[in-house]
């Protein structure tokens, strides 16, 4: 009976609202094609936009401008992001110690490593959105400071995500706009790499044929002719080809679905007179959702490749800080046992009541467990998968198409320039809206 009326406390006080409970509505809204309402949506239920998850606020608010357009807005949210997340070094000691007697929400939401390549890809993607491919590379190159960066402090035991591949073939594209062709090349062949290491291992993504095609077309171009025959031995021709002079090039980035919520994972522990909880946050597995589609201008068409599965570098990057997790769970449900023996010891000295001193150290237990909560703070307004595809037409102006799983919409018209790259930005959203270009 008292186990009973134990859990029933438990579960009564330990019910608070997770933040992916919170940002549902904002979710369903951006999944809507409406991420204006989700904008208003997110002032309107977000917990504290200027304290501990002021840097999450900050992303969140940052990415839905940017799809909704105002990249003013968008930007001006994410390099405030960019710079709180640099200035977020060091340990709070206050911190620290109430997250030991409470949970690991007592500390800023500081962000995963992707989370914080992420924000430059935004910055980058705003930039281009708007034409500004020069502020869209210096956004890119900060990728690289930052891996560097997270590879040194790791030492010995790297995280996982030590490469995004998906951000380097990004960075080869934004080179070719700005005519940087050597470093079009490099950053082709780094995306090449960490998809042919990392992301086939891991994340059980292999690198798009389109990218060797990139590689064959600007190792021959640049005229590094030993790198291009070596390649042309190694892969075959790949129906690559050298564009005609009066032909430019459509690249389409289409972001497609929303990144999945970490959900809690429960451990609790009875004795006789005491309850103890730990909680632990997981990314549920399960199958890749499949997308098929491409796009469409001038009567021709190019069929998407996936470049990037947030889903699984999220739930890798997780699984890399489990043990970590793991332990900071166990020294505060121990920090916890303590405090509720320490509870019972000092009332049995104040009361010589052993039924007070002990219903004292319940009690205290049952509150300890009750405050253990897992931490589910992530970047949920990332998409689930990125999708790109690359289109070759004449000189002219055309509307362009993206067929998404058998879902259509089109964009306003595309200047096709004779050599020159047009970038365009699409959202898929879920298979419930309509899809929006930003």
């Amino acid at each position: 009976m008292k186990l009973l009326i134990i859990g029933f406390l438990v579960l009564s006080l330990g019910c608070a609202s997770s933040y992916t409970d919170t940002m549902f509505p904002v979710i369903r809204d951006l999944n809507r094609g409406t991420p204006s309402q989700a904008m208003d949506r997110l002032r309107q239920v977000f917990p504290d936009s200027t304290g501990r998850d002021r840097l999450l606020y900050l992303m969140e608010l940052g990415n839905l401008a940017r799809y909704s357009g105002q990249h003013t807005v968008a930007r001006s949210a994410l390099l405030a992001a960019d710079r709180l997340s640099d200035l977020q070094r060091g340990t709070d000691i206050g911190q620290q110690a109430q997250s030991m007697i409470t949970s690991d929400l007592a500390l800023d939401f500081r962000g995963a490593d992707y989370e914080k390549v992420f924000i430059n890809y935004c910055l980058a993607a705003s930039y281009a959105s708007t034409g500004d491919t020069q502020e869209a590379a210096v956004e890119a190159r900060r990728v690289n400071e930052k891996l560097a960066e997270f590879n040194a402090s790791y030492g010995e035991n790297p995280n996982r995500y030590s490469e995004d591949a998906f951000v380097r073939y990004f960075m080869g594209v934004l080179y070719e706009m700005n005519g940087d062709w050597d470093d079009a090349l490099i950053s082709y062949r780094l995306a090449l790499a960490a998809y042919d290491s990392i992301y086939a291992r891991d994340y059980g993504l292999a690198a798009p044929e389109q990218l060797k095609r990139d590689i064959l077309r600007l190792s021959d171009y640049t005229g590094f002719e030993s790198l291009h025959l070596e390649l042309l031995e190694r892969w075959g021709y790949l129906g690559y080809s050298r564009p005609a002079g009066d032909t430019g090039e459509i690249v389409a980035v289409v972001e497609t679905g929303s990144i999945s919520p970490r959900a809690e994972s429960f451990f609790t522990v009875h004795s006789e007179d005491r309850i103890y909880r730990m909680a632990l946050p997981v990314i549920p597995d399960f199958p890749r959702r499949h997308f098929s589609g491409s796009i469409q201008a001038g009567g021709r068409s190019s069929s998407l490749f996936l470049v990037q599965d947030m889903n699984s570098i999220a739930r890798e990057n997780l699984e890399d800080m489990a043990g970590r997790n793991v332990l900071r769970a166990a020294a505060r449900l121990a920090v916890k046992a303590g405090v509720a023996e320490l509870g019972e010891n000092i009332a049995e000295e104040l009361t010589d009541n052993e039924n007070v001193s002990s219903g004292i150290g319940l009690i205290l237990s049952i509150f300890g467990a009750a405050s253990e909560r897992a931490d589910l703070r992530a970047w949920l307004t990332l998409p689930a998968q990125i999708q790109m595809a690359r289109l070759t037409l004449p000189r002219g102006t055309y509307p362009v198409s993206v067929t998404v799983n058998g879902r259509t919409w089109t964009a306003e018209e595309v200047e096709v320039i004779p050599g020159e790259i047009a970038l365009v930005f699409f959202r898929e959203e879920a298979g419930i809206g309509p899809g929006i270009r930003y």
